[in-house]
């Protein structure tokens, strides 16, 4: 029993095997053999066949064909982008078309350029065109269409509506082409006819593609005065052909065409993304920075600022830009290195030439520009931001406004022609004659004589009878007499014993009291210091200790600073916090300002602080 169990457990194991078998499911082959010859089978080996002429002849008249160059479709495609040489005897491979050749065109490797040069007179200093790198063929049929139809012309026809995203001649209908041809042959004798947007791009497509038709300097004329002639009825025309105008004079080899634009070069420069383009550039000439590139380039936006008003809108109009204007004029006629001045960056830019235009392959380029640019150059956006701050700090001077903008960034020699324009053209108001200031020592000479004579005037002999008048008259005279004889030094503690005297923890900036000076050399500093600029009565209250802290500052002097504070035993935040509640008692603001580990006079009243400053530098 236990046999037949394991007989039949075997079976079912070998079945459960054989069902992976796969071999055993599949057909069975037939073994071919080699093909045989009379002589028995073929040798495969190679033999070497020397051929004389007689056995040329019979293969060229056999024709066998030559040896296939067997590569990998990359490899085909690596050698068609590098311009490799083509077999020309297969069928599918098709000869460059001859047209649209740009000026030395002569096929050459698709990394070295077509043509090389540098513009004259311009801001470019160097154009390399190449061609494009990939072929296409998808507007073939245009450049068919354009020269089948270049010559054709049409009667009068009415005007019908024509619109594409990018038309083409296979896209009109009968009337539409009709009317293309009427209204295109009227544009080439100058009357420009009222029609769409799509026939005005279908015919600058026909000048891009077909060089050979119509010549560069024709072509680039033709698209100027389609550009000035339809501008304002479709103004999108600025931004296309202004790229279009720029790509067409690069590959060809044309200067900039800035006296037929003339009209409109002022709005060109803000709206283009290659605006040194149509900027013409020579020592020689003019400085080629205008008002609307200063508006462009600079960060300052004077038109917003607070105190420009209606009344003095035109004020800032005209001094503003004359003032600048004038500066980069005079460095531009003066400084032979004007260009390092400004801080002109040069820089490399590649352009797909006719982007979002129709362009045939043929036509198609690549152009490397290196130029000295506008838009990079950081420090001459500084500079012209800062020369317009300093124009309008020189007009609020002007009009008695004491608030001033940080004018640093600003060159030497254009803030000393700013200046000396505002001082010519508009100066500032004129002070009021400042009243003489007198020293200490006369001060105590006129309080000693009004003392003596009150004195003397006591002792005057009546010159009237007693009367109860005077005698009221005399007892007022002898209170006021007895005023002017109380010593100065009786305190307001003395007069008023329960009144508390406080007592601050650091000295006033008006009191000189070092902690080592005795009181009496506090109360000699004390006097009465009045002139019309608040500047210079801030400054004149200083005492001592404080104007020579304020000196430090001016000048920089942190070490001494710091062992002036150390003397006096002050912190220095506390003697800034001193001098600066003094400055907002006479100037209702502070002069001092926080720059890092040190502090500087701020930029708003800098200037006004310093002269305080000379003047009382003077007075000594």
């Amino acid at each position: 029993m236990s046999d037949k169990t394991d007989n039949k457990k075997t079976e079912q194991r070998e079945m459960r095997d054989d069902f992976w078998d796969l071999d055993s499911m599949l057909p069975q082959s037939v073994l071919r053999q080699a093909p045989t010859t009379t002589d028995g089978p073929r040798d495969t080996e190679a033999v070497e066949i020397a051929f004389g002429e007689e056995e040329q002849d019979d293969a060229r008249e056999l024709h066998i064909p030559p040896m296939p160059n067997i590569t990998s479709r990359m490899q085909r495609a690596a050698q068609y982008r590098n311009g490799a040489a083509r077999n020309p005897d297969r069928s599918r491979t098709s000869p460059m078309p001859s047209h649209g050749n740009t000026p030395g065109d002569v096929s050459p490797q698709m990394a070295q350029p077509v043509c090389s040069y540098t513009p004259e007179n311009s801001m470019i200093k160097q154009v390399s065109v190449f061609r494009w790198p990939q072929r296409y063929q998808y507007y073939e049929r245009f450049t068919a269409d354009a020269e089948r139809y270049f010559n054709r012309t049409s009667a009068e026809v009415p005007f019908v509506n024509f619109f594409a995203y990018m038309p083409q001649y296979s896209q009109m209908s009968q009337d539409q082409l009709r009317w293309y041809l009427y209204w295109r042959d009227n544009v080439r004798h100058g009357v420009y006819l009222s029609t769409d947007y799509s026939y005005i791009f279908l015919y600058i497509y026909e000048i891009l593609n077909l060089p050979e038709k119509i010549k560069p300097v024709q072509g680039l004329a033709i698209l100027c005065d389609l550009w000035l002639a339809y501008r304002e009825q479709f103004p999108r025309l600025d931004r296309y052909l202004g790229e279009w105008v720029c790509d067409y004079c690069l590959i060809h080899a044309l200067p900039a065409p800035l006296q037929q634009l003339s009209s409109i070069l002022p709005t060109l420069v803000t709206i283009l993304t290659f605006r040194e383009f149509y900027i013409h550039f020579n020592a020689a000439d003019e400085c080629p920075i205008t008002p609307q590139l200063c508006d462009v380039l600079s960060t300052h936006n004077w038109r917003q600022s607070k105190y420009l008003t209606p009344d003095n809108r035109t004020v800032f109009e005209t001094h503003m830009y004359a003032s600048v204007l004038g500066a980069l004029h005079h460095a531009w006629k003066t400084d032979p290195d004007f260009v390092s001045l400004l801080g002109f960056s040069e820089v490399q830019q590649s352009r797909n030439a006719f982007s979002g235009a129709l362009c045939t392959y043929s036509c198609k380029r690549r152009i490397d520009v290196r130029y000295l640019s506008l838009s990079r150059s950081y420090q001459l956006k500084f500079i012209l931001s800062d020369l317009f701050k300093l124009a309008e700090n020189c007009i609020r001077a002007h009009y008695g406004i004491k608030a001033r903008l940080n004018a640093s960034g600003v060159p030497e020699v254009l803030k000393t022609y700013v200046k000396d324009y505002f001082a010519r053209e508009l100066p500032p108001p004129q002070k009021a004659p400042r009243k003489p200031v007198q020293t200490k020592a006369q001060k105590d000479e006129i309080a000693r004589r009004q003392e003596e004579s009150a004195y003397a005037a006591l002792y005057e002999p009546l010159s009237t009878d007693l009367s109860p008048e005077a005698a009221l008259a005399l007892e007022v005279t002898s209170w006021a007499n007895t005023e002017l004889l109380v010593p100065e030094e009786v305190s307001a503690a003395d007069t008023h014993p329960q009144a508390e005297v406080s007592v601050p923890d650091t000295p006033s900036p008006t009191e000189d009291v070092p902690p080592s000076a005795p009181p009496a050399a506090a109360a000699e500093e004390q006097e009465d210091i009045t002139c019309d600029d608040p500047y210079e009565n801030f400054v004149r209250h200083l005492n001592d200790l404080y104007y020579t802290a304020l000196k430090h500052i001016i000048c920089r002097e942190q070490a001494e600073f710091q062992t002036l504070c150390q003397t006096a035993m002050l912190l220095p935040d506390a003697m800034i916090d001193a001098i600066n509640e003094l400055a907002v008692t006479y100037t209702d603001d502070t002069v001092i300002d926080p720059d890092g580990s040190f502090w500087i006079l701020s930029d708003f009243y800098a200037n006004d602080v310093m002269n305080a400053v000379i003047a009382r530098e003077e007075d000594l």
